[in-house]
């Protein structure tokens, strides 16, 4: 299912996790809950919409830059497919597919990921539109399934929950939800205002990242020095958010590390 806890924050998600649908003036994103590192893959999309959606692959260091209009395909962690403009899109550079029709609300797009021979397919309706391996070129294991939507645009996961429509017929693939196994804490989907107020009662300890206040503040930042921030939420600052300085690298800091 799409992962409520790894989404951008006006993203909307249905209570069963295969939904999505913008209803914000930005490109939000969001990945699913399972993490895939070998094998071929497939899981499908049904379009509700006939707008911009970037649907594909990313690893967790794809970047969720929505209100920058940052998403799946915009940098070189992630690919995606967008049928409106008929594009494939890979670190923010967009390549233009086999002409096909616009899709339309009720097609279906395939995307199929293959890690031995590193290459990623998109089909639409069963129809093969591209085939590509740049993003084996900085990224080798990792994957989640991930898609990013322009505003009031909607779309529905098939992780295999049910008969895919497309399935491609010459290659032997997994599906999601034949090995992922969610516990149903996991699987509890709130509403944002109930997720906020569930945010209020938390308990934040000392050490807590700034961003997130969930994992442990163990990163600093480069030149600046400023420290507060955890390694998955600093992989999305490229400036400092303290003194706006721009971030060179990243260190750990050993001393906060065995606090």
């Amino acid at each position: 299912m799409l992962n409520t806890r790894d989404t951008s924050e006006y993203l909307k998600l249905s209570p069963d996790g295969i939904e999505a649908r913008c209803d914000a003036h930005s490109f939000e994103s969001v990945r699913c809950t399972f993490q895939i590192n070998h094998g071929i893959w497939y899981y499908e999309a049904t379009i509700l919409s006939s707008g911009v959606m970037q649907i594909g692959w990313a690893t967790i260091n794809s970047l969720f830059r929505n209100h920058e209009g940052y998403g799946i395909g915009d940098d070189e962690y992630s690919i995606s497919y967008d049928g409106c403009r008929q594009q494939l899109w890979y670190t923010a550079l967009n390549e233009a597919v086999e002409t096909r029709p616009p899709w339309q609300p009720g097609d279906v797009v395939g995307c199929l990921i293959n890690i031995p021979e590193e290459y990623v397919s998109f089909y639409l309706n069963g129809y093969l539109v591209t085939k590509n391996s740049q993003l084996f070129s900085t990224a080798r294991c990792g994957f989640f399934a991930a898609a990013s939507f322009m505003t009031f645009q909607h779309c529905k996961f098939n992780f295999g929950h049910k008969p895919f429509k497309y399935p491609p017929v010459d290659i032997t693939f997994s599906c999601f939800n034949d090995h992922g196994c969610l516990s149903e804490n996991e699987r509890l989907i709130l509403p944002k205002h109930a997720q906020f107020k569930q945010m209020q009662n938390i308990n934040i300890l000392e050490d807590s990242c700034t961003i997130c206040v969930d994992s442990k503040a163990t990163i600093v930042l480069e030149p600046c020095r400023h420290s507060g921030f955890c390694l998955k939420c600093s992989k999305q600052l490229s400036r400092c958010p303290v003194c706006r300085t721009k971030i060179s690298e990243v260190t750990e800091d050993d001393t906060l590390i065995n606090i």
